[in-house]
């Protein structure tokens, strides 16, 4: 049996950039095109799985992109590891539609809890670290403000795991 390379998605929260929410900033724009990129880039390279913990902003992004290639696509999985089960309940109603889309489109859908805790959310990106061979993740190094996305990273280190950087300001990408 051929296992499948698999890949985590991951990227610090929309305020960190500097277009913060704003999805139709030319920066936003040409980052989810960056995102396209690299993601296409994965799948060439063999990487058939991509798991994301649907967080908004970065995950969110990966999971809409996935699944619009996966129209095209077969082979190409989206799994969605959500922190808890209700995750989105207190998002604006535009994310909660696009989050619940995202859901219903997925190949596979669990929570790492059931309820909100302190350690949800590094807990469901320590969950699809471990599942995966690469990491793809939006993340400057150098503004760590130790949040679950830098302890995430510092884990995903300590694992050992391979991780491909996206600058969120000048999107130069690093390659491990």
């Amino acid at each position: 049996m051929n296992r499948k390379i698999c890949c985590a998605l991951i990227g610090q929260r929309p305020m960190r950039f500097r277009f913060g929410w704003d999805e139709e900033d030319i920066d936003c724009i040409r980052l989810k095109l960056v995102l396209l990129q690299q993601i296409q880039k994965l799948r060439s390279s063999g990487v058939a799985q991509f798991m994301t913990a649907c967080d908004p902003g970065v995950g969110l992004w990966c999971g809409e992109i996935i699944n619009a290639l996966r129209n095209c696509n077969d082979d190409l999985q989206l799994y969605c590891a959500l922190p808890y089960e209700e995750q989105a309940t207190k998002w604006a109603p535009y994310l909660r539609k696009r989050y619940f889309e995202l859901l219903e489109k997925c190949t596979y859908v669990s929570a790492v809890s059931l309820h909100k805790t302190h350690s949800s959310q590094l807990n469901a990106y320590k969950y699809i670290i471990n599942q995966s061979d690469v990491i793809l993740a939006v993340y400057d190094p150098a503004s760590v403000r130790g949040d679950d996305v830098d302890k995430a990273m510092e884990y995903a280190r300590d694992k050992t795991r391979p991780v491909i950087f996206i600058h969120p300001d000048t999107f130069k990408i690093t390659y491990p």
